[in-house]
């Protein structure tokens, strides 16, 4: 699961590297931290975000062996997938609002809190992979 982490949260990382280059770090950081409920999140997430939505997404899906054994089916990739989407969504939100509150830079609490809700969001995948074992 940590490999898997650590693919996400790369791939997460150059796209949101390659969104900032067309929108500011802070106007990205302002909309997270924008009231709205889920739905509102994630349009705005993946309107604002495009490069680091789908980076993540895709190497979520991507067929990544696991050990000496094949992938996992592509049911518990989606469900990585999703449960990370809304991670990084509602990381992204928790992120902002605690670095506010520490007087720290939005835009770093936003990354941190998106590594953090990707990390939450592994846990039904590992759930399921033990379950199987």
């Amino acid at each position: 699961m940590a490999a898997l982490w650590l693919a996400c949260l790369v791939a997460m990382a150059l796209g949101l590297w390659v969104d900032t280059r067309q929108t500011p770090a802070a106007l990205l950081a302002s909309e997270c931290g924008a009231p709205g409920g889920l739905l509102d999140m994630a349009w705005r997430h993946a309107s604002l975000m495009p490069a680091s939505s789908a980076a993540m997404a895709l190497a979520a899906l991507a067929p990544w062996p696991v050990g000496r054994t094949s992938a996992p089916p592509l049911g518990q990739r989606l469900l990585c997938a999703l449960s990370m989407a809304m991670g990084m969504v509602l990381g992204a939100r928790l992120g902002v609002a605690a670095a506010l509150m520490l007087n720290a830079a939005p835009f770093a609490g936003m990354a941190l809190g998106m590594a953090a809700g990707m990390a939450v969001g592994l846990a039904p995948v590992l759930a399921i992979s033990v379950g199987r074992r």
